[in-house]
């Protein structure tokens, strides 16, 4: 392999990360805006590594959050579920039942532990279906966007175990 079909590949690769977050308020968290890259464990992983369970791609930042911070991801998750929600049943939530959406949250107390999680189905581009989670435990928050032929939340529900 030669450096042009490398640098081709490379590009390539980086192109497909970018455009995956593209017009998603979300993308400004991963990008580094919200928090500094130098403060976050960033994992992406494409490919074989996650066909097993039916994802083509998953994005994933981990930080430490103050209740701030953790409400100002929270803002920028329901803004993009807002303008980029799946369009099919509601699944768990009363207090939006009047959007068109699928999302899924709970709160969970347990041995002086905070857990909080939420997951959002997002419109489906072409055949990939999207979902944006994040999940809060204590003071450390981890977001992850997803692509893949997964079908819905409980489905992505049971691949996380949660």
């Amino acid at each position: 392999m030669d450096m042009k079909q490398l640098f081709l590949i490379l590009i390539t690769m980086v192109c497909g990360s970018v455009h995956a977050q593209s017009n998603m308020h979300i993308s400004d968290l991963f990008e580094g805006k919200v928090v500094p890259a130098s403060q976050m464990v960033e994992t992406r992983i494409r490919g074989k590594a996650i066909s097993q369970y039916k994802l083509t791609y998953f994005h994933s930042v981990r930080f430490k959050a103050d209740e701030a911070l953790v409400k100002r991801v929270d803002h920028l998750a329901a803004k993009d579920f807002k303008e980029n929600g799946y369009e099919g049943n509601l699944e768990l939530n009363s207090s939006m039942i009047s959007l068109p959406v699928t999302h899924v949250g709970k709160t969970k107390m347990s041995a002086g532990k905070s857990t909080v999680t939420q997951m959002y189905r997002l419109r489906s581009r072409g055949s990939l279906n999207r979902f944006l989670c994040y999940k809060v435990i204590d003071d450390v928050m981890t977001v992850i966007y997803l692509e893949g032929t997964v079908s819905s939340l409980d489905e992505l529900k049971k691949i996380f175990k949660d």
